[in-house]
């Protein structure tokens, strides 16, 4: 997570929003979160967020990189 704060500082993308993300939903029409992908340079992140904490995120609007990086549910995946 500190190598993509770095990266997002460094290409002072911080505040830039996250249009590209995905619910994630069950079969049965669950929600259990979000993925949201950060395309940093020529390197792709993915950072999932948990329900019900991603309703927070996107309820107005599109998110910031910023937002999703410090939100302390947020999880970096590999």
């Amino acid at each position: 997570m500190e190598k993509l704060l770095k990266s997002l500082v460094e290409n002072k993308m911080l505040n830039q929003p996250i249009s590209k993300f995905i619910l994630l939903i069950d079969e049965q029409g669950k929600e259990h979160g979000a993925l949201f992908f950060i395309e940093v340079g020529k390197r792709n992140y993915k950072l999932t967020v948990p329900h019900p904490h991603h309703i927070a995120l996107i309820k107005n609007g599109l998110p910031t990189a910023k937002q999703i990086v410090y939100h302390q549910e947020a999880m970096l995946l590999k």
